[in-house]
């Protein structure tokens, strides 16, 4: 679950900017979360208290929330977070979170505005890992602005299938985890309507990603998709006080 340069305990990729035993904590709430299990995510992310973490932890926590359909939730923790941002990535990733709870209230008009920060903010940054995620984040929600005002999606961030069957993606996918992948291909699998893709996203796809990767197979007919997705959904443990 974790970022090829991200190793713990302790180990490289760490921040420079807090702790490292704090900097370990968010990732352990961070891989719990992918895992399904807000309560335990929660549980970490509580028990750092370093304030440059804070937005980092508002936008991992937003992101469980939106992936239980709580954009508003979401939208109050990353829009209070903001402020505190000095990190120009954390900002951009916060900014990313909110264009995707404008998708999640059919705003297209703020998902745009709230996109073209981040993007701004990426485009000063110099190449790393950190940038990469936030490149493939910021190119996901590119995608959903263009699905949800039926224009023609980007595709230069999404995984493509090869004749042979093999994958191939992009270079930010290159600083990416599994999630990442199965994220990408679940983008895919809808944007290019190939089960394929869909069928990779399911063999890779953590529990809190999968019910959305069986629910974008429900979309192409897959059968027995749509039972797959409630029994996912099911599996997956909200954050305390959101069940």
């Amino acid at each position: 679950m974790l970022p090829p340069d991200i190793e713990l305990p302790a180990g490289a990729g760490l921040r420079r900017d807090a702790p490292a035993e704090d900097v370990e904590r968010v990732w352990y709430g961070v891989v719990w979360g992918r895992l399904g299990r807000g309560d335990l995510a929660w549980e970490w992310f509580d028990r750092v208290r370093v304030p440059a973490l804070q937005p980092w932890m508002a936008g991992e926590r937003g992101r469980l929330l939106r992936e239980l359909g709580g954009h508003g939730a979401a939208e109050e923790l990353e829009e209070a977070a903001l402020p505190a941002a000095v990190d120009p990535l954390d900002a951009a990733m916060l900014w990313v979170s909110l264009a995707a709870d404008a998708i999640g209230r059919a705003d297209a008009g703020l998902a745009r505005q709230r996109l073209g920060k981040a993007q701004a903010l990426l485009a000063e940054q110099p190449d790393s890992p950190r940038r990469d995620r936030q490149l493939l984040r910021a190119g996901w929600v590119e995608v959903e602005v263009a699905l949800l005002t039926g224009a023609e999606p980007p595709t230069h961030l999404l995984p493509r299938l090869r004749a042979d069957g093999e994958v191939d993606l992009p270079r930010p996918y290159r600083s990416g985890s599994r999630f990442h992948t199965a994220k990408g291909c679940l983008f895919a699998g809808v944007v290019r309507r190939e089960p394929e893709l869909l069928d990779r996203a399911v063999d890779l796809a953590p529990p809190a990603l999968l019910w959305a990767v069986h629910l974008a197979r429900t979309s192409l007919g897959v059968p027995g998709a749509e039972a797959a997705a409630a029994a996912a959904r099911q599996r997956v443990v909200p954050p305390p006080g959101r069940g």
